[in-house]
């Protein structure tokens, strides 16, 4: 179940309307539960207020000018609530940086975001992910690329009792 509710990324080209120059796509926002599955690390969008979870943010750039391209995507995840009940609000991790080296497309990009206790709070909150582009890896100095990716809802709640698979009641 991926939680990505719609995502764009913008680049240098996408101004002049010219498709296979340098195109963006967000491929996937994924909220990973690292302590429920076989094996660990269920994609879902109902997790524990005690257990930390992962954020997957995927991305790629294509066309004729990935071969040129080059610098430090900026990316950073956060939080909103969306009840009005929840404190797990603005920046949840990041800024990570992370090189981009030119060659043949699509070039493809992920960061694993990590949020721990005591961030996961009871609520319903919609999760953002930006994607930022530095020519510099300095997150203060930054190009025209842009992009985001925005969650599903994700629903954070205290569980009173886990039912083990199989043992559902009639």
């Amino acid at each position: 179940m991926t939680a990505l509710r719609s995502g764009q990324l913008q680049t240098t080209a996408t101004d002049f309307g010219v498709a296979n120059i340098l195109d963006g796509t967000v491929t996937g926002l994924d909220v990973i539960d690292p302590t429920e599955g076989t094996p660990p690390g269920e994609k879902t969008t109902l997790l524990e207020t005690d257990d930390e979870f992962d954020v997957l943010l995927s991305w790629e750039l294509d066309g004729t000018g990935t071969t040129t391209v080059g610098g430090y995507w900026v990316v950073s995840l956060y939080g909103d609530d969306m009840d009005g009940q929840g404190t797990m609000v603005g920046l949840l991790d990041g800024p990570y940086t992370i090189q981009i080296i030119g060659g043949p497309g699509p070039l493809k990009f992920q960061q694993l975001f990590r949020v721990l206790p005591p961030k996961p709070q009871p609520g319903l909150y919609q999760l953002v992910a930006t994607i930022n582009h530095s020519p510099t890896q300095t997150p203060i100095q930054l190009t025209e690329m842009y992009g985001f990716a925005e969650s599903t809802p994700v629903n954070i709640t205290s569980v009173v009792m886990e039912t083990p698979v199989g043992a559902e009641t009639p």
